[in-house]
């Protein structure tokens, strides 16, 4: 399996906010964010986590692509936002992604769903946490992902080219295992 695996030694680097942390939750946390996202015209909008792709759906907020797990600080996810997250305008497409990684599989659904026309829920079984690196890698500029910062709001990244070489420079400090390089030139490419 080609995959990025994620190091102990990385993790605390990962529990920061790479981006403006709006703090808060639900309907306050999106309020902030629709103006801020209103005024940038994004290229793409990309939902990471379950409770931020519902907080946006439930504020008229549809991301291009949302990746979501069914899960929420490692406990199954309320029915009400299964629900929400089931929302018809996204095709649906699952991808298995174990915790702690980042899988071929995964970087390339989202490349896959970052060129379609179409809106694209990705599906992960397993974790999809560190999705929010090679979202900012592999999304057009101006783009913004948004992910949950747990106990505290949720986190809104700007895709720049600065955004996109700080998140590469996250990727090559974790393992790498395989001995194909197609998702390290996926990810790693300028």
């Amino acid at each position: 399996m080609q995959a990025f695996i994620l190091p102990s030694l990385l993790k605390s680097a990962l529990k920061v906010p790479h981006g403006v942390l709006y703090e808060g939750s639900g309907r306050k946390t999106m309020d902030a964010l629709k103006g801020v996202i209103d005024l940038s015209k994004p290229a793409k909008i990309i939902a990471v986590g379950d409770i931020t792709t519902c907080n946006l759906i439930e504020s008229a907020i549809l991301p291009d692509i949302c990746i979501v797990d069914h899960m929420t600080c490692r406990e199954a996810v309320p029915e009400g936002v299964l629900k929400c997250i089931q929302h018809p305008a996204f095709i649906e497409i699952s991808v298995k992604n174990p915790a702690g990684s980042i899988t071929l599989e995964l970087v390339t659904c989202m490349a896959d769903a970052l060129r379609s026309k179409d809106r694209t829920r990705i599906f992960v079984h397993g974790e999809e946490d560190l999705a929010v690196m090679p979202a900012v890698v592999l999304a057009p500029p101006s783009s913004i992902v948004i992910y949950g910062q747990p106990s505290s709001g949720c986190v809104l990244i700007r895709v720049t080219p600065e955004k996109r070489k700080e998140m590469q420079k996250l990727l090559i400090q974790m393992e790498y295992d395989s001995g194909d390089d197609t998702l390290w030139r996926m990810l790693n490419e300028d």
